[in-house]
């Protein structure tokens, strides 16, 4: 399923007016399942991001070991596992929560904004590879906080749950993104 290029522009207003914590901006996502698979195709636009992240982590020496090919190869093998991995983690634990109805409005907004969250990752590596550490560390570390809030917003807004649970949302994330780089990593 292909989403209409208003959806995809739907979902990226969803995704911006999330960031400007405006909770009505769920209302801009499609809903119900045809909307969550719908939202995966955000994992195709913020590819190129993905990319462009990777070129920039990956120590030179690890390009020339390892050669480009596999490690674009086995990065984006992770990439997948990361953006289908997530979901299926949140599918029970929304379940525990009593949150089932909320779930798929969550992992489409979810979905969504990790196309403005790639590109706060892209700035904030950027600023920290490229500027002089005073300066390059501060950005990156607010722009990372900026992206866990953002997400926060987002578990607290989609899901109408609280603090607590919000907060869970975005460490289940951040061990799951570890664990997934780990094994990336490791594999070239």
């Amino acid at each position: 399923m292909v989403p209409s290029l208003r959806e995809v522009s739907n979902g990226m207003y969803g995704a911006w007016r999330l960031a400007c914590l405006d909770a009505a901006a769920m209302n801009w996502f499609a809903r119900g399942v045809e909307g969550v698979w719908r939202s995966f195709w955000a994992a195709a636009i913020a590819y190129p991001g993905f990319v462009l992240l990777v070129s920039l982590m990956v120590a030179p020496e690890q390009w020339a070991e390892a050669g480009g090919f596999r490690i674009m190869l086995v990065e984006s093998i992770g990439y997948v596992v990361a953006w289908t991995a997530f979901p299926l983690i949140m599918l029970p634990f929304c379940r525990w929560l009593e949150r089932d109805e909320q779930c798929l409005d969550f992992i489409t907004a979810y979905n969504w904004s990790q196309v403005l969250q790639t590109v706060l990752a892209l700035i904030g590596l950027i600023a920290f590879r490229f500027l002089a550490p005073a300066a390059g560390l501060p950005v990156y570390l607010v722009l990372l906080l900026a992206r866990l809030s953002y997400e926060w917003f987002i578990a607290r807004t989609a899901l109408e749950a609280g603090g607590v649970a919000a907060t869970t949302v975005v460490l289940i994330d951040l061990v799951l993104s570890e664990a997934v780089a780990q094994v990336t990593q490791g594999l070239y």
